[in-house]
């Protein structure tokens, strides 16, 4: 789990199933309760594949589909951490707050918002006292300037968006305190307005990879495809979904030359299931 106020944006630049929310290409179907997802890490013993439980992530959300609970368990059901989250009259975020094991909390982020858009998000620890600051600004509705501090309020990191002519995300570059740039992000869209590919380029490394995703004849997501930057596939997201066009697995793959040929070997894989 993620806190609010951890770097805006860490791009692997190989796309990494465990890094990755699904969830943020892929809705929800359906009236559901709660969803559990079970990640596994993957053995090759004589030349198959054994997977074993690692941590189970159960998310839980309110009668209008908005998750109120986020935990992180062990694949016998201990709780290593949880998120809380609440809500406004509007369905804005107002606060979150993260416990550990024995559900002493540990940290609490307040949003604060202006004109109905996010103004602030404050992130405090245990005793209260302020880690950190994110402010936001915007121009005509559109998030254009996300801006770090810590909780002595000097400058952490600053991420800049910019939009298409059409109003769709663009690229974001994130940079360094000192103003230097940390990484450029570029999106592209598909005709009906769905991610087509995510590009990332990183400063430090002068390395980029592309992520492309692809989609099936009913129009969901089955694919994401990472290359490198000289166009060679390094690693591959593949989707399946149940009746209800709800993923109920993702199977991460490496993709290399071996022995001759191109090999796509299983590294990762997580199961969902869905309580309605």
């Amino acid at each position: 789990m993620k806190k609010l106020l951890s770097f805006a944006f860490v791009a692997s630049l190989c796309l990494s199933l465990f890094a990755t929310d699904i969830f943020n290409y892929v809705p929800l179907s359906g009236n559901i309760k709660n969803y559990t997802r079970t990640d596994y890490t993957i053995a090759s013993k004589f030349g198959n594949y054994f997977r074993t439980p690692n941590v189970k992530i159960v998310k839980s959300f309110n009668n209008l589909g908005k998750e109120v609970e986020s935990s992180e368990l062990t694949p016998k059901d201990t709780v290593i951490n949880k998120i809380t989250t609440a809500y406004d009259v509007r369905g804005n975020i107002t606060e979150q707050a993260g416990f550990n094991s024995d559900n002493e909390l540990v940290w609490k982020s307040v949003v604060s918002y202006k004109n109905n858009l996010k103004a602030d998000v404050s992130e405090y620890d245990a005793k209260g006292t302020l880690k950190g600051k994110i402010i936001y600004a915007y121009d005509n509705g559109k998030l254009v300037d996300e801006t770090g501090y810590d909780g002595d309020g000097a400058l952490i990191w600053k991420n800049v968006s910019k939009y298409s002519e059409t109003g769709a995300l663009a690229s974001v570059c994130e940079y360094n305190a000192d103003g230097s740039l940390f990484a450029k992000v570029v999106y592209t869209y598909t005709d009906d307005g769905k991610t087509d590919t995510i590009t990332t380029y990183q400063n430090l490394s002068k390395e980029s990879k592309q992520q492309v995703f692809r989609y099936g004849s009913n129009g969901l997501l089955s694919e994401i495809t990472t290359y490198t930057a000289d166009k060679v596939v390094c690693n591959r997201l593949v989707l399946k979904y149940d009746s209800a066009n709800n993923v109920i697995k993702v199977s991460e793959y490496e993709v290399s030359e071996k022995f001759g040929t191109t090999c796509n070997d299983l590294v990762a894989q997580s199961d969902f299931s869905y309580q309605f």
